[in-house]
């Protein structure tokens, strides 16, 4: 059935074979695809209506009206209607129809002039730190979000085109903010003694979409959207991401950018460039609507927008015109094809907030009910993952060796939302009555010691945090916390790996923190998590045990800390041991250096810890990156045999307390 859902898609064969239940097969709706497939040829022709209906309304004399003659109206609109009614009228008359009524159509005088009233006045910092900042960004972001081509705006930048143009300008300023995270120049902080106003300055000038109720938003407003969700996820209002992606997908549809161009259209630069700015709203939607447990704007059914265009963007060739020939040589990896895989995750990711995550309304409507359900829907979901993993391309499948630092990163960021969404796919079966329990929590607790790893690796060789390594770090560390307790309740004392992964998770918050408020927040989560006081607050289920009184320590010297604050993050992360002088005890346990236990390699015997600590560069958190000794490259999620004996029934009893979602 998945196969025939969707057709193109290149599903193992194990998976093609599999049937999906008939009761929700309906939602998987086909990935877009180019209008040239002969898929698309038996569609009926009022599918592809819209660019007919656009055209007719120009043609109605409103012309000098473009707030409302570029906006999108679809089918079942009453614009439909009165073109078919228009069209009618000129098959008896001959002649075409005209609309004299123009005031009516354009923007009154007092609208107008709010209109004009709000044209902004920007202060740009030197161009120095402009060059600077923008060379910053094409080097973190750009890699990840490529929403601009870099050529041309760093053209129109050195040609002061946001000196003329405030949309471009308003564009330049959000580039500048989100890339002052990453900046230690002092003239990018708002407040000189806070990094985290990093780029504060540059965000608060920009509206978005201040202009949307009187003109079609630009290229440059669709930017806007991105930047602003980027940028906001850093802030003490990290939901505000959320919800400017949801007005950045209204903007986008309203200009009919949601649908696919017609057979024959000439690409232009703004044509990819806007497509570009629509999938990136996509995959912000679905990644923080299923983090913060919120509804996704848009459904896969509602567009079928081409997907991005796999060209990096020096083998551009513009024509005068604006048309754009893509180039790319085809013995040489794109840096886009993150993009394009990043896009099929996200699909997954959104089958996951309307079937696991819906409420019982929703999976009604779907036909998610009866005996049964749960195990079919995780079971295609699973499939899902597996037929994504299978279609990573070579160059940006995980290997911690991999010397192209580019791919390096994006493999980070992809793998580390790969594991978030196969938690949150098996979160929902964590209690003793669902047949998916055990299995369910051995795959939870693998894919944050996998996540973990990666994120080990990340922040040993480059110092850049994104949202997907905040993501994947807190999901993880809430799986191992969720695992200590539930071994302590039980009287156990708890993996040694988990303790590992939680102080790695907590080590990457820490590192982040100076200009990420979201990071620092995250640490004070999770001291709540690892807090002994606030569980006896609660009452101590603890069985006791005398095994429930044994410290869990590495070697007779390991060190302690008086508490999490006082651990450097250079400890944190490359094995430095300080010793503390008084003991404080997360979990109840005796504080110490976990994170040699966390990496481990693949010998013939399975999987055993392997020490790594001596082997992390020393310099890492001062900017310099030495060459970083790490294990072997390990199979996506190898499945500890121990595992489910490990946990056990104690620890799903303790995740049937905890809430559905870690937003």
């Amino acid at each position: 059935m998945l196969k025939e859902l969707k057709p193109d898609a290149d599903l193992p064969e194990e998976v093609a074979g599999r049937e999906i239940s008939p009761e929700y097969s309906s939602i998987y709706s086909s990935p877009s695809r180019q209008p040239s497939e002969p898929s698309e040829a038996a569609e009926p022709e009022e599918d592809f209506s819209h660019p007919d209906l656009l055209e007719n309304m120009k043609n109605l004399s409103l012309n000098h009206s473009k707030h409302f003659s570029e906006r999108y109206f679809g089918p079942s609109s009453t614009f439909s209607l009165l073109t078919s009614a228009l069209s009618m009228k000129k098959k008896y008359t001959g002649r075409e129809t005209t609309m004299q009524l123009r005031d009516y159509f354009n923007l009154q005088p007092w609208e107008r002039a709010t209109a004009d009233a709000e044209t902004p006045h920007y202060v740009y910092p030197d161009n120095d730190l402009i060059r600077s900042l923008v060379v910053i960004y094409f080097e973190t972001i750009h890699p990840l979000v490529p929403i601009l081509h870099r050529p041309t705006f760093e053209k129109h930048v050195d040609e002061g085109l946001h000196l003329r143009d405030y949309n471009f300008g308003a564009a330049l300023l959000l580039v500048l903010a989100v890339s002052s995270r990453y900046s230690d120049d002092p003239r990018v902080l708002a407040k000189p003694d806070s990094k985290l106003s990093s780029g504060w300055k540059f965000f608060e000038q920009v509206r978005v979409f201040k202009n949307a109720i009187y003109t079609p938003a630009c290229l440059y407003e669709l930017q806007f959207a991105v930047l602003g969700a980027i940028y906001a996820i850093g802030t003490s209002i990290p939901q505000f991401s959320w919800t400017v992606t949801g007005i950045g997908l209204r903007s986008a549809i309203e200009i009919g950018l949601h649908r696919r161009k017609p057979e024959g259209h000439k690409l232009t630069v703004d044509d990819e460039l806007k497509k570009r700015s629509f999938w990136a709203l996509i995959i912000f939607d679905r990644l923080t609507s299923l983090y913060i447990g919120r509804p996704t704007m848009v459904q896969e059914e509602d567009f079928d927008l081409e997907p991005p265009i796999e060209c990096d963007d020096e083998y551009w060739e513009i024509a005068p015109d604006g048309q754009v020939h893509f180039n790319q040589p085809t013995d040489k990896p794109s840096k886009i094809s993150y993009f394009s895989t990043s896009i099929r995750l996200s699909e997954i990711m959104s089958l996951v907030v309307r079937t696991l995550y819906s409420i019982k309304k929703g999976r009604d409507m779907l036909g998610l009910t009866g005996e049964g359900w749960e195990q079919r829907v995780v079971a295609d979901l699973d499939s899902s993952l597996n037929a994504w993993v299978d279609s990573i391309p070579d160059h940006l499948r995980w290997d911690p060796k991999r010397e192209n630092g580019i791919f390096l990163y994006q493999s980070a960021g992809l793998y580390c939302i790969y594991y978030m969404a196969q938690i949150l796919i098996h979160r929902p079966f964590l209690h003793t009555d669902s047949p998916l329990s055990i299995p369910s929590l051995v795959i939870c607790t693998n894919a944050a010691r996998s996540c973990t790893r990666i994120l080990e690796v990340h922040m040993s060789t480059m110092k850049i945090v994104t949202p997907h390594i905040i993501m994947g770090a807190f999901t993880s560390g809430a799986v191992f916390a969720m695992n200590i307790w539930s071994s302590k309740r039980a009287g156990h004392v708890p993996s040694a790996k988990d303790l590992a992964g939680f102080e790695l998770c907590l080590a990457t918050f820490k590192d982040a923190a100076d200009t990420w408020n979201v990071a620092g927040r995250s640490i004070n989560m999770f001291k709540a998590m690892a807090s002994v006081e606030s569980s006896k607050a609660q009452g101590d289920s603890t069985i006791p045990s005398s095994q429930s009184q044994e410290k869990v320590t590495l070697s007779p010297t390991a060190p302690t800390w008086s508490s999490y604050d006082t651990v450097p993050r250079t400890t944190l992360l490359q094995g430095v041991q300080p010793y503390g002088t008084k003991t404080f005890s997360p979990f109840g346990l005796e504080y110490v250096l976990m994170r040699s236990y966390l990496l481990v390699e693949q010998t013939s015997d399975g999987y055993t810890a392997t020490q790594l600590a001596a082997s992390l560069p020393l310099g890492w958190t001062n900017g310099t990156y030495p060459a970083f000794q790490c294990s072997p490259q390990l199979p996506l999620l190898n499945m500890d045999s121990g595992l489910s004996g490990e946990l056990g029934n104690s620890t799903i009893n303790m995740w049937t307390d905890a809430p559905l979602g870690f937003g």
